[in-house]
């Protein structure tokens, strides 16, 4: 998680700032509390999968360390766009579902590692 708050008025500066589909803030959002963690993804935020993790980890974890509330924002990307994103330090992390094109990243080095989560194409019948 970024240590410090991410200025939004500078960040918008940057011509590479990319503005996040959706901002996380667990039972805080009266609060308005600074974002500190920008995810880029795809699927996990259009299925809502990113909303509920974001949500919960945000609650669990000031509970559980007593840190100020904080924000979440989904960087809605694809597979490749969540890399430049990385790249660029418009996001903090990536999920991704592509594991050669994961290991390029690695190569590259713009990600210093890979953990596989879950893969969330499904087909219901």
């Amino acid at each position: 998680m970024a240590s410090v708050p991410i200025d939004p008025d500078r960040a918008k500066k940057n011509p590479l700032y990319i503005e996040p589909e959706l901002v996380y803030y667990g039972s805080y959002k009266n609060d308005n509390p600074p974002i500190r963690l920008r995810i880029a993804t795809g699927g996990a935020g259009q299925s809502g999968l990113m909303r509920a993790l974001a949500d919960k980890f945000i609650d669990d974890h000031v509970k559980e360390t007593g840190c100020k509330p904080f924000a979440v924002a989904w960087i809605k990307s694809d597979t490749a766009g969540s890399f430049n994103n990385l790249a660029s330090g418009t996001a903090d992390l990536s999920i991704t579902y592509h594991p050669a094109a994961e290991a390029i990243a690695m190569q590259q080095g713009f990600t210093d590692r890979s953990v596989y989560a879950w893969r969330d194409h499904f087909m219901l019948v």
